[in-house]
């Protein structure tokens, strides 16, 4: 295997191309070296470096080759948002009504709470909702609670996501009604040794069922496990073993609806409000809006790039596929809307990559790095567009899921990169300012990755030649 590779890099170094004052036969070789010496027993890599600043590629290894982008696949989508949504785009959550409000503190009419994909949307908030009905003089409602998620079909998750990471917070149950981004905080706590652990839920709420069958220090047990009934689809939690220390993790919830709507009209009752009859239905187009919570889509781009958030990026993704498919969304037709807008307002081919989702959660989202490299260098030619994404991205050694990366003296803060990872694939791309003050678009996609470490630090050694540049 390494004899191959050495033959083929040798074969690339010799038809590479020299620029005056890039030392391209110099970074070459650094790259191969690093590629034939570090890359991991049984992986293989594809990349594509390009220098912005004097339009030109610097390196390029089966960079046509299509991978699984991973994460990285975040950087379509926000651009497809930002671009078909516009960046004064808000994701909103309303409560709606026909009625009117009597002098008895009644709304005579139905109220509606209208999901809009907001995948932002916190418990306060859902809560400051109902403090909004207070506000507008309302105790009694004379009507049906209706949650509107009409927006949307009932199918929560894309083509080609795992069933098994269905308990994961990063893998939530999507619908346009969704509170604390889909999922629960449980916390379990030791007590006495031979009693029962308390165990806490984050929000507070009375929907969510817990089955407490761990005991504190109790050596005979096995250790702690904190579940859900994933494989009844269930929202039951499951806590079982020895509870000796704190112990915390997230777990997705079942029906992000029902629950987000289960809460709100937990806050109706301790708020006092009273109310008859609820269920699920669709919101008159005209009618009073009595409260709006709304998200900005450039935060909501930096929370999917920097901290790589899968529900964040999905929003997005369903979103912009209700342009062209506005009364009800689907995976499969946003997929169509975004691969067409690609294609159509940057000029890809079709053939050069495939979407079908918004995260790169699916196993079928595939692309190249000169197609990465081919998107972030229109970004970098769009001013607004890479004023956003830029600031977005996650930092080499400051934030993000690169704030242990990349810390070093010459390249703290000089890459500017989305990371990705599934299992198999390791991926990084976005922009590095090189140290004699040129910018570079660059994407490193790992295949056969089981381990994500080696290939990280491949990718690391790859981004520190290249800030390096010009020393």
């Amino acid at each position: 295997m390494k004899r191959l590779r050495t033959i083929l890099f040798s074969i690339l170094l010799a038809v590479t191309p020299s620029v005056a004052g890039i030392g391209l036969d110099s970074l070459t070789e650094s790259i191969d070296q690093i590629i034939y010496d570090e890359l991991p027993e049984g992986t293989d890599i594809a990349l594509m470096v390009y220098d912005l600043t004097n339009d030109t590629t610097l390196y390029a290894y089966r960079e046509k080759i299509m991978c699984r982008p991973a994460s990285v696949q975040k950087v379509i989508t926000s651009v497809t948002a930002l671009s078909s949504l516009g960046a004064d785009y808000k994701f909103r959550t309303t409560l709606k009504t026909q009625g009117s409000i009597g002098k008895d503190s009644v709304l005579n009419g139905n109220l509606y709470l209208v999901g809009g994909l907001d995948p932002a949307l916190n418990e306060h908030e859902l809560r400051s909702m109902v403090t909004d009905l207070k506000k507008a003089g309302i105790n009694r409602i004379n009507g049906t609670i209706y949650a509107d998620v009409s927006i949307m079909d009932t199918m929560y998750w894309a083509t080609g996501w795992c069933w098994d990471d269905a308990p994961a917070s990063f893998q939530p149950y999507i619908s346009p009604l969704m509170v604390h981004q889909g999922f629960v905080g449980v916390e379990v706590k030791p007590t006495s040794k031979g009693k029962a652990p308390q165990v806490n839920i984050y929000p507070a709420n009375t929907h969510i069922r817990v089955v407490n069958r761990s005991l504190t220090q109790c050596d005979t047990l096995g250790p702690l496990t904190i579940t859900r009934d994933w494989m009844n689809n269930d929202n039951t939690i499951v806590i079982e073993g020895n509870c000796r220390r704190r112990q915390s993790t997230d777990l997705s919830v079942v029906g992000s609806a029902d629950f987000t709507f289960a809460l709100f009209r937990q806050y109706l009752d301790e708020a006092g409000i009273r109310y008859g009859k609820y269920g699920w239905g669709r919101s008159p187009v005209m009618g009073r809006e009595l409260s709006v919570v709304s998200h900005d889509l450039p935060s909501v781009v930096k929370e999917a790039l920097k901290e790589s958030n899968n529900l964040f990026a999905e929003a997005m993704f369903l979103q912009t596929g209700r342009i062209q498919y506005p009364r009800e969304i689907k995976f499969k037709d946003a997929a169509k809307f975004l691969q067409n807008f690609v294609s159509r307002k940057f000029g890809m081919f079709t053939s050069s990559f495939n979407i079908v989702d918004g995260s790169g959660l699916s196993m079928y989202d595939m692309c190249s790095p000169q197609f990465m490299v081919d998107m972030l260098s229109l970004i970098y030619r769009d001013k607004d567009l890479y004023r956003i994404m830029y600031r977005s991205l996650p930092i080499s050694g400051v934030d993000g899921t690169l704030k242990t990366r990349l810390s070093g003296k010459t390249t703290l803060n000089k890459v500017h990169a989305k990371t990705g990872s599934v299992t198999g694939s390791c991926t990084l791309a976005g922009y590095i300012h090189t140290a004699d003050g040129r910018d570079l678009a660059f994407c490193i996609m790992n295949e056969g990755a089981i381990k994500m470490a080696p290939s990280r630090a491949v990718q690391d050694k790859i981004c520190t030649v290249l800030c390096e540049l010009g020393r």
